[in-house]
């Protein structure tokens, strides 16, 4: 067996080995992210391989098995400099992006010349615009759900404009996109008191946090007979992956973290299977145990008066780097 140096080095072995296999008419370019990229791996890691394929007409995510480990293949279009240009926030992860695979000796400088741009000023402000255009959006949803009275919509909405908020903090002023970074950012500025309460009240044990690995298995199988196994978040390799984080968190003592981690799991489900629907109604078509054991992982109501809190907590964290 081949001695690798460490995780990363595996994983990066194991990648090149699967594109060699996989054959893809039309791949140009395959690079690993996420920890694989980051050169941070660990015993808990998995390989997200990021592919680029001439002739792909929109983005696709599987998850498949190769030597007994679980890679997240990320298939996308070839994109331009012009494409990444236009929207660095949506590209920022190229950030991360450590090459595997280049046949067409195109992008080894590509990639070099776009991580400059992604730290260049001119980058830097279109991320803020485009965070701040999406935060609008997100409150303009919430305002709408606030009339309607959907209190369960106006938390989710307020707290996706909030995390974006946060995440545009990570990235352009700390270089930071992982979530283990988001964590302690989360502290290092004082954001986390309020999630920390919600989550510290829940989660005090190793078997709540089983519990709730739980309580998401179902909800994914659920919805896989509603929505079926082509969703890519519906697929059941994805609770392996979970519970991997989990674990890595429960090693470290993270409790916390590992609720927000559940909670987040549960919000991608819902968003990635039925966005078109508030969740008022999503979750009224669930069997009545599984919507209590679901509500029970974080999920609360926001009136008026929250709104405007977050919402000055929002306008605060993006004034720390205008």
């Amino acid at each position: 067996m081949k001695p690798y140096k460490d995780e990363t080095d595996f994983f990066i072995e194991l990648g090149r080995d699967f594109v060699e296999q996989l054959s893809l008419s039309g791949m140009v370019c395959a690079y690993a992210g996420g920890s694989v990229g980051r050169g941070e791996a660990d015993a808990f890691s998995d390989l997200d391989l990021n592919v680029f394929m001439e002739g792909a007409s929109e983005h696709r995510s599987e998850n498949r098995q190769f030597r007994g480990q679980l890679i997240q293949l990320h298939v996308h279009s070839v994109p331009t400099i012009e494409d990444v240009r236009a929207n660095p926030w949506a590209w920022r992860y190229l950030q991360e992006a450590r090459l595997i695979a280049d046949p067409t000796a195109r992008f080894a400088g590509w990639f070099v010349q776009m991580q400059d741009y992604l730290e260049s000023e001119e980058a830097r402000q279109k991320m803020i615009g485009q965070v701040k255009a999406a935060i609008a959006a997100y409150e303009r949803s919430g305002d709408e759900a606030l009339a309607e009275g959907r209190f369960y919509s106006v938390a989710l909405l307020e707290w996706a404009g909030w995390l974006e908020a946060l995440q545009l903090i990570a990235c352009v002023s700390h270089g930071k996109l992982s979530d283990r970074a988001l964590y302690q950012l989360l502290r290092e500025l004082g954001e986390w008191t309020a999630l920390e309460q919600c989550f510290a009240e829940t989660y005090q044990t190793k078997e709540a946090l089983m519990d709730g690995l739980a309580v998401l298995a179902a909800y994914r199988a659920h919805l896989k007979t509603r929505r079926g196994q082509e969703t890519f978040s519906l697929g059941a390799e994805n609770d392996v992956l979970l519970k991997r984080k989990i674990d890595r968190l429960l090693r470290q003592g993270q409790y916390v973290e590992a609720g927000f981690l559940l909670f987040s799991e549960a919000v991608w489900l819902y968003s990635s299977t039925d966005e078109g629907n508030w969740w008022e109604e999503h979750w009224g078509e669930l069997p009545p145990e599984l919507g209590e054991a679901l509500l029970e992982l974080g999920f609360f109501q926001m009136d008026e008066l929250g709104v405007s809190e977050l919402r000055r907590a929002k306008a605060e964290l993006i004034a720390k780097i205008d």
